[in-house]
C-alpha cells in the first residue's frame, strides 16, 4: 500500500477535468470555495476544453492529469465533476510515476474508474469523495469539511447518518467500491478491484430499476458477494421504473436479491452518493463496520490512510 502525504493547511489543489465538459461559472463558483478553506489552486487549462460532451479529448485530459502529477506544488487532484469516459485514461496513464511521486486524489461517479483503477493497479490509496462541481450541486458542507479533514488523516470514525442495516454483523476490511456502473465496467479487466475480504461500497443515480438489477447481478454471478466481508449500499437517487412494462421490483429487493445467501453484514441508504451526503471513503484503507442489530451502524477507519510528516 502507497499513503499520499497527509493534506496541510494552505497546500495547492490541483483541478482538471477527466470525465465530461463542464460548466465554467459553476467551476469558478467552486472555486472560490476553495479559496475559503485556505487552498491554493492550478486549475489546469484543459478544465475547460469542449469535445462533443467530453472535456477535451484523451491526450488532453492524460497530459493534464500527468501535468498535475508531476507539478510538485500540487499535493492534491480534485476532479472538476463527473459524466462519462475517465476509464479511458486508465490504458495509458504512466503508472510507475503515481507510484513514485504519490499524490492525493479525489473525486466520485465516473472518477470511480480512476480511483480503483489506480488503487488496483499501484496501491496508493484513493479518496472517494467530493467533486469540484460538489461545492455548488447541493452537496452539505459538512461534507466537503469532512473530506478534508479525512485527507489530513484527523477523522478515523466516519459518520453513518440514517444508515439501515438490512443484514447485521460486523466486518473488518478495506474500502473497496463506488459508482456501481464504473465498478461493473472494471469486471474482467486489469483494473478490477480486488474484492477478497473488502468491505464493498456501492452507489449509483439516475437509472432504471431494471438497470440496477442487471449490474448487481453481474457482481454476484462474478461471486464478488461470496468474496468480500460486509457491503455498504449509498444513495442510488432519480431511480426510474419506466420500461413499457414496469419491472415491479422496489430498490430494496433488488439490493437483497442480489446478496444472494451472503452471510456478511450489509447496511443500505449509507450516506454517500450523488444526493446532498457524499461521506469520504479512502479507497483501500482498513476500516471495521459495525452494523450489530443492537448498536448503531459505525464505520472505523483501523489505519491512517495518509503518512503524516
Amino acid at each position: 500500500m502507497i499513503k499520499p502525504p497527509a493534506l496541510r493547511p494552505g497546500d495547492t489543489i490541483g483541478i482538471m477535468a477527466p470525465s465530461s465538459r463542464v460548466d465554467r461559472e459553476a467551476i469558478e463558483q467552486a472555486c472560490h470555495w476553495l479559496d475559503n478553506y485556505g487552498f491554493a489552486l492550478e486549475i489546469h487549462p484543459q478544465t475547460f476544453a469542449e469535445h462533443y460532451q467530453s472535456a477535451g479529448t484523451h491526450q488532453e485530459k492524460l497530459a493534464a492529469f500527468h501535468g498535475l502529477w508531476n507539478n510538485p506544488k500540487v499535493r492534491l487532484i480534485m476532479s472538476a465533476r463527473g459524466g462519462n469516459r475517465s476509464g479511458a485514461l486508465l490504458p495509458l496513464l504512466d503508472y510507475p510515476l503515481l507510484s513514485r511521486r504519490s499524490k492525493l486524489l479525489i473525486g466520485y461517479s465516473d472518477m470511480t474508474a480512476l480511483l480503483s483503477g489506480i488503487q488496483r493497479r499501484t496501491g496508493l490509496v484513493t479518496f472517494h469523495g467530493p467533486a469540484l462541481n460538489s461545492f455548488t450541486n447541493g452537496t452539505e458542507e459538512k461534507h466537503l469539511e469532512l473530506a478534508f479533514q479525512v485527507m489530513a488523516g484527523m477523522e478515523t470514525e466516519l459518520p453513518m447518518w440514517g444508515t439501515q442495516i438490512m443484514r447485521p454483523g460486523k466486518a473488518d476490511g478495506r474500502l473497496i467500491g463506488g459508482n456501481l456502473s464504473l465498478i461493473c465496467s472494471l469486471m474482467g479487466t486489469r483494473w478490477e478491484p480486488d474484492f477478497k475480504d473488502a468491505i464493498l461500497f456501492l452507489e449509483d443515480a439516475g437509472d432504471q430499476l431494471s438497470r440496477y438489477d442487471r449490474m448487481l447481478l453481474q457482481l454476484r454471478n462474478a461471486g464478488v458477494f461470496e468474496r468480500v466481508n460486509g457491503v455498504m449500499f449509498g444513495d442510488f437517487s432519480m431511480a426510474d421504473d419506466k420500461g413499457a412494462v414496469p419491472f415491479g421490483y422496489h430498490l430494496d429487493e433488488i439490493l437483497n436479491d442480489a446478496l444472494g445467501n451472503a452471510k456478511i453484514p450489509v447496511v443500505t441508504h449509507a450516506p454517500f452518493g450523488h444526493g446532498v451526503n457524499l461521506v469520504t471513503f479512502p479507497v483501500g484503507v482498513m476500516a471495521r463496520l459495525d452494523a450489530r442489530a443492537s448498536h448503531e451502524v459505525t464505520l472505523k477507519l483501523t489505519e491512517s490512510p495518509v503518512e503524516k510528516a
